[in-house]
This record gives C-alpha cells, sequence and structure tokens, in this order.
C-alpha cells in the first residue's frame, strides 16, 4: 500500500516537473535548436545563392547556386535534427527527425486536399524551403511520443523511424492549422501595407518593434519571419513582404546594435562585436533581471522602422529576421532592394541609417539618459565576453 502510495506521488511529481520545465523546453530549447537548423541549411544558402550570383552565369556561380539551393530545401531536415539534438534525445531519433521536419515544412501540401507531392517537388525545384513553423510542430509532437519507447526495445532501428513516418501522417494536420494561422497573419499585412502610405508607415514600424523583440528573445525571430515570408500569402504578394522584411531587418538590427553600443562601456569590444553581428540574445540573462534595460532598443526600432519605410528599403525573407547577425540582413536588404529597382541613394541610405547609425545612435542617447535618471546602473548590461 506505502509503495503504491510512494509510486503516484513519484508520478505527481514527475508529471508537476515536466509541466514547469515544459516553456524552457517548448520555447526556449527548442526554439534554439530550430534557429541552428535553420541557420546551417536556408540561411547558409541564402549566402552562398547570393555569392553565387556575384560570380556570374559560369560554371563555378552556377553549381554554388544548385548547392546553395540543396541547402535551402534541406531547411526542414535541419530543423527536425536541431530541435531533437536540443532536447537530447536518442541518437536514432535525432537522424529520424530530419524526415519529421522535412514532413512537416510541408504539411500544409500533405494534408487531404493539399496540393501534395506534385506541388512539394515544383516548389522545391524552385528552392522554396517550405514552412519552419510546420517543421518545428511536427518535430515536436513526433520526437515527444516516439521518445516514450525509444531505447526501451531491441528494435528501435526499425520502430523509432517507421514511428516516426507513421505519426507524421497524423502530424501533418497538427502542423498546418499552425502554417494556415501564420498564412492568415501575411494575408492581414497585405491588406494594411496596402491600405494607404500612413497605415504602411504604422504597420512597418509595428513590425521593426515585434521584429527586434523576438530577435532578442529566446525564440527565433529568423524562423518566424521566414514563415511569414514564405506563405502562400507571401508567394503571391512578394513585393508587400520585401517593404515588411526592410522593416524587419531594421527592427532586429535596431537591438543588435544598439546593446552592443548601448552596453560598451560594460562590455567594451568584446561585446561590441558579439551582439553587433552575433546576437542580442547574450542580454536576456539581464533582461529577465531588469527588463527595463530594452527600452532604448525597443525606441530606436520605432525610428528604424519608420526611416526603412520611408527609403522603401526591401529585405529577403531569410534576412529580415537576422538584423546584422552574420551580416545576413544587410546582404538581404542588398539583394531584394536591387531586385526591386530600389535606387541606390536609398539602398546606402538605408543600410547605415537604419542597420546602424539610428540603432547605435537613439540606443545610446535613451540609454545614457536612462543612465543619468538612475534606471540604469553600470553592470545591469554586462556580459562574460
Amino acid at each position: 500500500m506505502e509503495e503504491t502510495v510512494q509510486e503516484k506521488k513519484s508520478f505527481k511529481d514527475k508529471a508537476i516537473a515536466y509541466l514547469k520545465a515544459l516553456p524552457k523546453r517548448y520555447f526556449i530549447t527548442a526554439f534554439s535548436g530550430m534557429a541552428q537548423g535553420l541557420f546551417v541549411t536556408l540561411i547558409a544558402g541564402t549566402i552562398l545563392a547570393l555569392i553565387a550570383g556575384w560570380i556570374g552565369d559560369n560554371y563555378i556561380g552556377n553549381t554554388l547556386l544548385y548547392i546553395a539551393n540543396i541547402a535551402k530545401v534541406l531547411m526542414g531536415a535541419g530543423i527536425g535534427i536541431g530541435i531533437a539534438h536540443a532536447l537530447k534525445k536518442n541518437k536514432l531519433l535525432i537522424f529520424s527527425a530530419a524526415v519529421a521536419g522535412m514532413i512537416g515544412a510541408w504539411a500544409d501540401q500533405l494534408i487531404y486536399g493539399g496540393g501534395g507531392y506534385a506541388v512539394i517537388t515544383t516548389k522545391m525545384g524552385a528552392a522554396l524551403p517550405g514552412n519552419p513553423i510546420g517543421a518545428y510542430v511536427l518535430t515536436m509532437l513526433v520526437v515527444e511520443i516516439v521518445e516514450l519507447y525509444a531505447g526501451k526495445t531491441k528494435l528501435d532501428i526499425i520502430l523509432i523511424p517507421l514511428g516516426v513516418l507513421v505519426l507524421a501522417l497524423g502530424g501533418v494536420y497538427v502542423a498546418w492549422p499552425f502554417i494556415k494561422l501564420i498564412d492568415l497573419f501575411a494575408k492581414l499585412l497585405v491588406i494594411t501595407i496596402n491600405a494607404g502610405e500612413a497605415v504602411k508607415i504604422i504597420i512597418g514600424i509595428v513590425i521593426a518593434v515585434v521584429m527586434g523583440i523576438l530577435l532578442t528573445m529566446p525564440t527565433s525571430s529568423a524562423a518566424i519571419w521566414v514563415a511569414i515570408a514564405t506563405s502562400n500569402t507571401a508567394q503571391t504578394n512578394p513585393e508587400v513582404f520585401a517593404i515588411a522584411g526592410g522593416a524587419a531587418v531594421a527592427g532586429c538590427a535596431a537591438h543588435m546594435i544598439g546593446f552592443a553600443v548601448a552596453s560598451f562601456r560594460e562590455n567594451k569590444v568584446g561585446g561590441l562585436i558579439s551582439q553587433g553581428i552575433g546576437t542580442s540574445m547574450l542580454q536576456i540573462p539581464n533582461i529577465m533581471k531588469k527588463p527595463i534595460i530594452m527600452l532604448p532598443e525597443i525606441i530606436a526600432s520605432i525610428f528604424a522602422g519608420l526611416v526603412a519605410v520611408l527609403l522603401d528599403i526591401r529585405c529577403t525573407a531569410a534576412g529580415g529576421g537576422m538584423g546584422t547577425s552574420g551580416l545576413v540582413g544587410l546582404f538581404g536588404v542588398i539583394d531584394a532592394s536591387v531586385a526591386a529597382g530600389v535606387p541606390t541613394l536609398n539602398i546606402v541610405l538605408g543600410i547605415v541609417l537604419c542597420l546602424f547609425v539610428i540603432p547605435a545612435a537613439v540606443s545610446l542617447a535613451v540609454s545614457e539618459l536612462m543612465r543619468k535618471k538612475g534606471w540604469i546602473k553600470f553592470g545591469d548590461q554586462s556580459l562574460d565576453v
């Protein structure tokens, strides 16, 4: 009797501990793995494709472009592996997660009434990667269920991959609503941005602020923006999302360059580089202790987003959520803006002002004012770099 009570308590304690760990597990750890998978496939492929374009229409340029396109369409697989590895899953399950992520990326085409394999292959031929949110949802669902028996049988080599594939059949219907939700949000962006210049400016500012916060928080701003900017709606309205991408990259840069400059007295050159072309996510521990330290960057993102819309700068889907990280956003601005025929002066001013000068100047000015008021103190933004 005592053993039964003890078992019940033990199960209850395990359940409570699991539920408490869910937010960190699903939205920090898993998103971190997702971001890594995204970077080694879609982001790296996008950078390589840009370099291939510079090399030109010759053997080397064309071959690099083919390699880049292969990397981009493998986004779902990269996300699957990244998530499973971050969650420290069984090795065989990590490899199987590549398939789960790939299926999830195309969940909207695999449901009943979807486009099916023909549409998927056509889109892959155009180097389209699918939807990262679909890859995330289906991977999380499948690996969490399969882990329940992974490593507990002598037939893992068969049961784990087959379990992933069978569960993926139902998983596409779990992932599809999330993809649809992203597409509905994309439709809302199309309506608002096309509603007139004043509304477009307001929406541009909102996008810049939200994307900047998402970049600094323990989420994957790159994945979120890719999901929006490669949605079905975005594919039929590329100009709208290139404009929105310009605001998004400006907002992300406002946080990266903003924190890099505002915290220079604490973190010196190491902090300037690690945040400026690395990630402002390094400030998360400090933000958790004192959220107000993010205010200068939020204000900077308002001005950066405003100027980005006024200058009509554009950005690619892969660059919109990256900011100045690895200079991916900068290359994305050049690529999309040149393709859209934006005047060279606007492009240069947009890059200089929206990605560097405004984020640095506004964040520094506001943070210095807050330091004088005692709202930010020395050490509040210190990093171990």
